[in-house]
């Protein structure tokens, strides 16, 4: 990769907050939205400690999407982001969801 560019398929995180009781509406918009994408291997964590913010509790969650062409990525989060808004992620995501692309290294 001589000019930074990445070539082969990204895996695509997103982080965000959310209340800890929306855990539930969490994990079903999670469903939905990896349904409407059709992402083989796509996954839902969460991280094991709530954080304590000034607006109250919050649980931080990732959705991990494997094999994104690098190519392809401005349009595929396009097509992401509104599929997010559909299922109720945007919603349920206190301070925004965070978009951040990584490639694979051997």
């Amino acid at each position: 990769m001589s000019d930074g560019a990445p070539r082969g398929p990204l895996e695509v995180c997103i982080w965000f907050e959310a209340d800890p009781a929306d855990g539930a509406a969490v994990r079903d918009g999670f469903a939905r939205l990896r349904d409407s994408m059709s992402v083989p291997g796509a996954r839902l964590l969460r991280r094991p400690e709530r954080r304590e913010r000034p607006e109250g509790p919050r649980e931080t969650w990732m959705e991990v999407w494997p094999g994104i062409s690098a190519c392809a990525l401005p349009g595929w989060l396009r097509r992401l982001e509104a599929a997010a808004d559909a299922a109720g992620q945007d919603r349920l995501a206190r301070g925004g969801r965070h978009v951040e692309p990584f490639e694979p290294i051997a």
